[in-house]
């Protein structure tokens, strides 16, 4: 079993240690109620385009040394023989170079200064605001009542 993690809230600065290890959901030993945002974005590796680059360059001047006549058949041989020149080192090249940030946010029903920036974060990026979770009586018939558009109830806390 891995060690435990110690979380620090983006928002607050509150801190909380790890909590059990729950492999079925990806979120490690994240505490109870926390949330983890990440940020991923995928770009194009310049090494990759620049590689490509080159290799179109070489097999654009090579074939520029054939025949008009004899320049469509030899185009695919020609290519055939820079891509094998170049394959091993193509190999180790990823087109895409990804990066990830990751930050965590405590619970946002343990405070209202949390939620309400938590919600605004989500409102700037199109998403549905949380709203507070009520206490329910347990007489209740469990019927759900609407929200009005835009709010959805924030997962319950356990």
């Amino acid at each position: 079993m891995s060690a435990k993690h110690e979380y620090e809230c983006s928002l607050t600065g509150l801190t909380a240690p790890g909590e059990i290890q729950f492999e079925a959901d990806d979120l490690d030993d994240l505490p109870s109620g926390w949330i983890r945002v990440q940020i991923a974005r995928r770009e194009l590796n310049p090494e990759y385009v620049l590689l490509q680059r080159v290799k179109n360059g070489m097999v654009a001047a090579l074939m520029s040394q054939f025949p008009e006549k004899v320049r469509q058949a030899q185009g695919i041989a020609v290519r055939m023989q820079i891509d094998a020149q170049f394959s091993h080192y193509e190999s180790t090249l990823s087109p895409y170079l990804t990066s990830v940030e990751t930050v965590y946010v405590s619970d946002p029903e343990a405070s209202p200064e949390v939620l309400e920036a938590f919600n605004t974060a989500r409102e700037s990026l199109g998403l549905d605001t949380w709203s507070e979770v009520e206490e329910q009586e347990p007489a209740e018939t469990g019927a759900s009542e609407e929200k009005p558009s835009g709010e959805t109830a924030a997962p319950p806390a356990e």
